[in-house]
């Protein structure tokens, strides 16, 4: 008989503006629930959905909860593993009640006792990790610092912003969140743009504690070393030249000096640059380098490891990034690209331009060096620029160019190949 009266209850409460009531046919808000009983004979209440933090944390590679789902609650019946309490489960070290705050995108504990003021034992500016550079006249984009601390009390703070003293016009901007219980990171976003050339100093005061940190603001060179792009909705830096080019060419115009060095997935060196002779080179390494040399972190969360050559503050992209990358870019060819895969060797004109966010970065049709010998191959013919992913355990997605197409999740690539780096802030 009670499913007969649910739909005339519900029908009632939508004529009434939408509120709905349970056991209850005049509610008093949005939903008004009253409980059937009151002597204890059934159970009474609201069983909210209960997840792992497990389960939050693959939620985030999904893109699951965003500005739409702010303020969802849930019961976290267990902490994330230690490896998983990283971007929207940072801090999530035991189980709760849980609600999404989108501000911060991360799932913030409830507290018994009301707000937990948020308390820390030691920042470690000293520590602290950069991410993407700075140009003095030059808008900041994709500029981070990254701040350690130790004994954090789990509590709420507010979002800060801290102007720059020494060069002016910056400011370094943190988000409302949620601090680890014990050791965690504060990952400042710098804006602005630099008034000049030198040290632009911060002074953060969180949770009891104070330190400095400082940004080196470098001049605007005569060519530009990085450019604003959008991957997958973010606004990025990405290196307009190869690793291992010469900084003082024009990298938007394709000579032998801007084609960089050429590197096997996984490894730290180079194993050939642009000048190294065409034929195969003595005690080339063809074993591969493991799964996560590049990145130790996920696809939708990467963390660049020791073995990554990028410069501080960038990293090697990932496939999702290319894939991105790409997505958000128009693209076309210039110079003369060769016809064959040994015919290009002293060829270096040929190269795809890109255009993303407004900004051009050329890629040089660099060629590789094969995976059994060394041997230079497809010079101005074919291009392969890894990304930091692996697939399986001898393989590395890479982003390959030819003349007709961009496959930015090419899979067919040996690791003990040579292929050229481009790097992308962290």
């Amino acid at each position: 008989m009670r499913k007969l009266y649910l739909l005339p209850i519900i029908c009632f409460g939508t004529l009434s503006f939408g509120q709905v009531g349970v056991n209850n046919v005049v509610p008093k808000s949005t939903l008004d629930v009253q409980s059937k009983t009151i002597d204890g004979s059934r159970s009474e209440g609201f069983l909210l959905p209960r997840v792992t933090g497990n389960a939050l944390h693959d939620a985030e590679a999904a893109g699951v909860y965003g500005a739409d789902q702010d303020v969802t609650l849930v019961y976290v019946t267990q902490e994330p593993d230690p490896d998983n309490r990283i971007g929207q489960t940072e801090g999530m070290d035991s189980p709760g009640f849980y609600y999404f705050n989108a501000g911060s995108n991360r799932w913030v504990k409830m507290l018994a006792s009301g707000i937990n003021t948020a308390a820390i034992t030691q920042l470690v500016c000293s520590s602290s990790s950069d991410i993407g550079i700075l140009q003095s006249g030059v808008a900041a984009a994709g500029v981070n610092t990254v701040i350690p601390y130790n004994g954090g009390n789990g509590g709420v703070y507010s979002a800060i912003s801290i102007p720059s003293i020494g060069v002016t016009g910056l400011t370094a901007v943190l988000p409302s969140g949620t601090l680890n219980h014990g050791s965690g990171s504060l990952n400042f976003t710098i804006i602005g743009t630099p008034s000049g050339v030198g040290t632009a100093v911060f002074t953060l005061d969180i949770g009891g504690e104070t330190c400095g940190f400082s940004r080196n603001v470098q001049a605007g060179g005569s060519f530009t070393d990085v450019v604003d792009v959008i991957v997958n909705g973010q606004t990025r830096q990405m290196m307009t030249r190869n690793l291992g080019a010469d900084p003082t060419k024009d990298p938007n115009t394709p000579v032998q000096a801007i084609f960089g060095n050429f590197y096997q997935w996984g490894k730290l060196n180079p194993v050939a640059t642009a000048y190294t002779a065409a034929g195969s080179i003595p005690g080339w390494y063809t074993s591969h380098a493991p799964n996560r040399s590049w990145n130790s972190g996920t696809e939708a969360v990467p963390i660049k490891t020791a073995k990554d050559p990028c410069p501080s503050g960038f990293r090697i992209p990932t496939r999702n990034e290319w894939v991105g990358f790409n997505n958000a870019s128009t693209n076309s060819n210039i110079g003369t690209w060769a016809t064959g895969t040994t015919d290009g060797a002293t060829n270096f004109t040929a190269a795809k331009v890109f255009v993303n966010n407004g900004n051009t970065l050329t890629f040089p049709i660099v060629g590789q060096r094969n995976y059994y010998a060394g041997g230079l191959i497809n010079r101005s013919f074919a291009a392969g620029y890894w990304s930091s992913t692996e697939n399986g355990s001898g393989q590395g997605f890479s982003m390959t160019l030819i003349s007709s197409a961009v496959n930015p999740s090419n899979i067919n690539t040996t690791r003990s190949n040579g292929f050229a780096l481009r790097c992308i802030s962290q």
